[in-house]
């Protein structure tokens, strides 16, 4: 039976019509629109960002006090003070400029006596192990008190174990050698009843602190005489409770879930928390047998190689980066008792290697990478302070590592249209074609919105060359002939220059639809044939290509490209990252994003597109679409906020999913004007019942005369706005209370949204029931 790929609609109210007054002040230009919701909404909910807790942690200069408890001092600058515990390798960081002592550990936890015990005679198992006022186990306790801790593998016993061990636990026999390095330490870390040995470089260096594991210092020895063991290093935590608090502090972690999250620390009981792996699932590594659940998938990748800790309202804060070892890393976020431990963490695990399954004619077995992975694990927190101590000054510090041109230009906002041309369906003596959108159907379309107002306009093209999307047809360079050729495609480019719009046309150089015979398709680790499912409504298996050819696959028909006016692409499955084997070689996560980025240096002649970028691409890039306008909205999750148009603002065109399919437009609209968002739809010319049977039968609402008055109506009351803020940084968002965004720009303009069904007067602004306005300016 053929597959049918569900599309997730999301769970908003009823459509309403729209409703747009302007308002213009003699020295101020503003707009305000009211977006017309029947439905009562609840703000509460973490759809939304929740207004701060204004409450003040205590801070000053603790530094005699942390000498007191042991620690001593490494290395000092003009911003940080650095000091190590030489038992634990813990570690605390006083920041000058927020007055604030950090602890890798948690600076409540001790051990106590038993009441009623002979002190004199004292044994270990009569005493208690205490975080705060909780009684924990010995383990968690050294595990709270350890530097670092390691996951290993086990490969003793008959099937590979994976366990986990700190390095204070009596089992690993720990031995650590310290010496100095240039602003602060090295310590040799010997995990000597595991075999299992590396070298920990800690130093500061202005607002930050680098933690770095040098690959060639890893070492792995078989241990014991009688009975020879051997153990496999699997992943490192450096500092994993490094900023860890509890419910009795003001403070956050932010993490990188979708739009990005909140997860304000509490006193609620969390029986989950927040594991993924950085930049998705390794699909290379193939760990257990594949799922026919094909519709089920991980809509939220992380995307970030970063997370950040927050104590206390605008005081004290940092972010923690990646700077190596990013793609095979795992971001750990535990609430509150998460596994009885009473305390908020967030840290990074970082993969040494991975296991892999191997699937033989009639079972499997599973195999352990032989080497570590070939790069050094670095980490870097840079530490806020004052203003810049929350998510906004976390976003902020990551776009100045990213190093972005901010050189988008002010005006109308761009509507994203994707235009679907050709398509087909299973004929009885092979494929039908299906002719959905001609170049010249997509010029008169464009001219039609042109005469609504509608004055700029970014498309994609989809299904424009011979043979469309599917079976090859994403790399053929040809323009099809039945929507109109070579010479219908040139007039269409023209027109969008002329007219001053942009276009990018849909490739898709990483992926073939068959397996060798000339394609240069790579193998998993495993080596089996690396498989990737494409998104279709029919049986569509393909193949993943060397990541190398990518820019040759492209530049090599560049005579093609020029003579059809072709400046600009978006390509797809440019997102995914993985490990694999191409001939003899075989490459890790992190080798295959610098193939990407090294193939990508060499397209700097076209604009790149593509859909929910890593961060690694940022720099490459023109347009992101499907930008997440929410997090996951797991129950642990506190708030939703727009970290990722906070960091890109200014730098890159943030673009809405395909409005076609989202059920509220008016609750939406007000998410577009908070998060910056611009719209999108999919369009066809003709009607999407002749998608039936096709690879796209799933999209069942395309028709352009359908959707024409919701387009520019719904872009018209977005673009009143948000014209006035386009280019612009976004330097602060908040909210005032529940259900009231206010978002300033560095151009000085202030967007206010006002999610209630009710009116608010703060005593500085007035919003009506759902309302949004823009205020400011250079000349207010």
């Amino acid at each position: 039976m053929k597959k049918r790929v569900i599309m997730l609609i999301c769970t908003f109210s009823l459509i309403f019509g729209l409703g747009f007054v302007i308002g213009n002040a003699a020295s101020t230009p503003k707009a305000t629109g009211i977006a017309q919701i029947s439905t009562s909404i609840d703000t509460a909910t973490n759809f939304f960002t929740q207004p701060s807790n204004k409450e003040k942690i205590v801070v000053g200069d603790t530094r005699q006090e942390v000498l007191d408890k042991g620690y001593k001092e490494i290395a000092s600058n003009d911003n940080l003070v650095l000091y190590r515990k030489d038992e634990s390798m813990g570690i605390a960081l006083y920041d000058k400029n927020s007055e604030y002592m950090w602890y890798s550990n948690y600076n409540k936890t001790k051990v106590v006596q038993v009441e009623g015990i002979d002190t004199e005679s004292v044994k270990d198992d009569e005493y208690e192990y205490r975080v705060g006022d909780t009684v924990v186990s010995e383990a968690l306790y050294n595990q709270i008190e350890s530097g670092v801790s390691i996951e290993y593998y086990d490969g003793n016993s008959k099937s590979i174990s994976e366990l986990e061990i700190s390095l204070l636990n009596e089992k690993a026999g720990t031995e650590i050698d310290y010496s100095s390095i240039p602003n602060g330490f090295k310590a040799h870390l010997n995990f000597k009843n595991y075999g299992i040995s590396f070298d920990v470089n800690v130093s500061i260096s202005e607002n930050d602190l680098i933690v770095d594991v040098p690959y060639d210092s890893i070492e792995e020895v078989t241990v014991g005489k009688l009975t020879p063991k051997s153990y496999q290093l699997k992943s490192i935590s450096l500092f994993p409770y490094l900023g860890t608090e509890n419910y009795g502090i003001n403070g956050y972690a932010f993490i990188p879930d979708g739009s990005g999250a909140l997860i304000r620390y509490s006193d609620v009981k969390a029986t989950a928390a927040f594991i993924k792996k950085v930049y998705g699932n390794d699909e290379g590594v193939l760990k257990t047998l594949k799922t026919t659940n094909t519709h089920i998938v991980d809509d939220s990748p992380v995307s970030l190689p970063i997370y950040g800790i927050n104590h206390g309202y605008n005081q004290a804060a940092f972010l923690c980066e990646i700077i190596s070892g990013d793609g095979a890393a795992e971001i750990h976020s535990y609430p509150y008792f998460y596994k009885n431990s009473p305390l908020n963490t967030t840290f990074f695990r970082l993969g040494v290697r991975d296991t892999f399954m191997v699937t033989l004619s009639s079972s499997s077995m599973t195999l352990i990478n032989e080497d570590p992975y070939p790069h050094n694990y670095t980490l870097k927190y840079s530490f806020l302070s004052n203003d810049q101590a929350n998510y906004v000054g976390m976003a902020k510090e990551y776009a100045s590592h990213l190093d972005l041109e901010k050189d988008i230009e002010s005006g109308d906002i761009p509507l994203h249209l994707t235009a679907l041309g050709l398509d087909y369906k299973e004929g009885l003596f092979g494929k039908n074609y299906i002719e959905m959108t001609t170049f010249e159907d997509t010029k008169n379309i464009l001219s039609d919105l042109k005469e609504n107002k509608v004055n700029n306009i970014h498309l994609s093209y989809l299904g424009w060359n011979k043979g469309g999307y599917f079976n090859n047809g994403a790399i053929n360079a040809k323009a099809a002939r039945t929507l109109g050729g070579t010479k219908d495609l040139q007039s269409l480019n023209k027109f969008i220059e002329d007219n001053n719009f942009t276009v990018d046309y849909v490739v898709n150089p990483l992926v073939s639809d068959t397996y060798g015979y000339g394609n240069e398709t790579i193998k998993g680790v495993n080596l089996a044939a690396f498989e990737k499912t494409l998104k279709s409504s029919l049986e569509q298996e393909a193949y993943y290509i060397a990541p190398n050819v990518l820019s040759d696959n492209i530049n090599k028909k560049e005579s093609r490209y020029e003579k059809l006016g072709i400046k600009g692409f978006n390509i797809d499955h440019l997102t995914d990252s993985f490990s694999y084997r191409y001939k003899t070689d075989l490459y890790s996560r992190d080798q295959m994003i610098e193939v990407i980025e090294d193939e990508l240096n060499n397209l700097t002649k076209y604009d790149i597109s593509t859909t929910k970028p890593n961060s690694y691409l940022y720099r490459y890039i023109s347009n992101y679409y499907e930008t997440n306008y929410e997090c996951s909205k797991f129950i642990y999750e506190t708030d939703s906020i727009p970290f990722i148009s906070i960091l890109l603002s200014g730098s890159i065109n943030l673009f809405t999913q395909n409005i076609n399919y989202i059920s509220d437009y008016n609750l939406f609209l007000l998410r577009m004007v908070e998060y910056n968002l611009y719209p999108s739809f999919i369009i066809t010319e003709e009607e999407a019942y002749n998608l039936r049977f096709t690879n796209y039968e799933y999209l069942n609402s395309t028709e352009y005369a359908l959707w024409k008055d919701l387009i520019i109506k719904l872009y018209d009351d977005a673009n009143k706005v948000l014209k006035y803020v386009k280019g612009a940084e976004i330097v602060n968002h908040y909210y005032i209370e529940n259900g009231v965004a206010v978002i300033e720009y560095d151009n000085d303009y202030t967007i206010y949204v006002n999610y209630n069904n009710k009116q608010i007067n703060n005593g500085t602004i007035t919003l009506e029931p759902y309302q949004y306005m823009v205020e400011g300016g250079s000349n207010a």
